[in-house]
Order: structure tokens, then sequence, then C-alpha cells
């Protein structure tokens, strides 16, 4: 079967791998030589678990993103291939889909899943539905700050990349996200991160 290299980042190498079936996405997260070997094989098998166990967990969610095919649960997984458009190509022009990123990750974060690098880069867009991709920093918890400092990234990525339209997709976002039952209380603590983040800068 032909494989592609078709992207990489800080935790692994992405791959298209074409064969007699439907295409695929194979993600190896390649050692880190500067890491102790033994470190750095824990951390590449404790993300890969991770990040397939949480993609198994998005079809009971109703959070489109991709179907996990396998893994070798040390450091590879493999997905499908989502033949779609990356949101940072679409909401300039459509910043209403910033209120389809809400509901989803209002879905994620009732369930104790922070997605950890929320980017328009990290979503797709397919026949009118939105998918959330790359989860490879994502962990789990039920706190607040976390969830907070999820939502912060993704107002950061809108500010710097689409700030043309930034005051309206984030009005859609929160509108989207009111849709989680602890929205009041994640929203009252961004406002506490956001702060914090601009006191940061003055020193």
């Amino acid at each position: 079967m032909a494989q592609k290299r078709i992207g990489s980042g800080a935790e692994a190498v992405i791959f298209l791998e074409q064969g007699k079936d439907e295409p695929r996405i194979i993600k190896d997260r390649m050692p880190k030589t500067y890491r102790h070997p033994l470190l750095d094989a824990e951390l590449r098998r404790t993300r890969t678990r991770r990040e397939a166990n949480i993609l198994k967990k998005l079809d009971t969610l109703h959070v489109p993103g991709p179907k996990l095919l396998g893994t070798d649960r040390e450091s590879v997984i493999e997905m499908g291939f989502i033949d779609g458009t990356p949101l940072k190509r679409l909401l300039d022009d459509e910043p209403e889909w910033a209120g389809a990123v809400g509901e989803g990750l209002a879905r994620l974060h009732d369930a104790g899943i922070i997605h950890g690098d929320l980017t328009t880069s990290n979503m797709l867009v397919k026949d009118g539905t939105l998918f959330f991709i790359d989860f490879g920093l994502s962990n789990v918890s039920h706190g607040a700050e976390e969830k907070a400092v999820d939502i912060h990234l993704f107002r950061q990525a809108l500010e710097s990349k689409h700030h043309a339209v930034s005051d309206k997709a984030s009005r859609a976002f929160v509108k989207g996200y009111r849709k989680s039952k602890h929205a009041q209380n994640v929203l009252d603590r961004l406002e506490v991160v956001e702060r914090r983040g601009r006191n940061k800068g003055k020193y």
C-alpha cells in the first residue's frame, strides 16, 4: 500500500495511505532523541492510548471526528480519512461555523474531554458537517479551568487568524457552547483565565 507523508508536528508524523479499501490516515509518534529513551517510550505510549480511547468515544457523544481503525497502543494510530475543507479556509466568509464548534466542544467537555489544541486548522467541514480532528494533545478532565483554557485557545486562534470576524465568531461560539450543562461555570472561569493572560502581558 502506498503511503504519502502529508504533515508533521511536534507530536507526530502524518501519512495518507492508499490501499484497496478506503484511504486512511496513519499517525506515528516518532521517537524524540532529546528525551531519555524510557521516558520517551512511556510518553508516546501513554499519549497514543489516550488519543485512541478518546477517538473511540466520539460516535457515542455525537461529535463528528476521525474513525479509529486500529492502533498498536505504542506509537501508531490508524484513522479514517476525512476529505473535508479546513475550517480556517471557511470561517472568514462564514463565521457562523463557530456555533458548530461551540456545540461540539460542549459535548466533548460534558464528557470530560479536553481537546488541547483547538484551532481552526484542527477542524474540517465536509457535506455541511463540522469534524474535530487531531486529538494528539487531548486529555480527560472535568475541571472548569481546563475547559476554560480550551476555549481560550480557540478565542486566541480567532483573534490571530480571523481577526475581521473574531467578535461575530466568538458570539456564535458562545451561543453554541451554552448547550453544555456546565456552560456558565466554564464561561465564568474563562473570564478569569483571560484576565490572567492580560495581566501577565503587562510585566
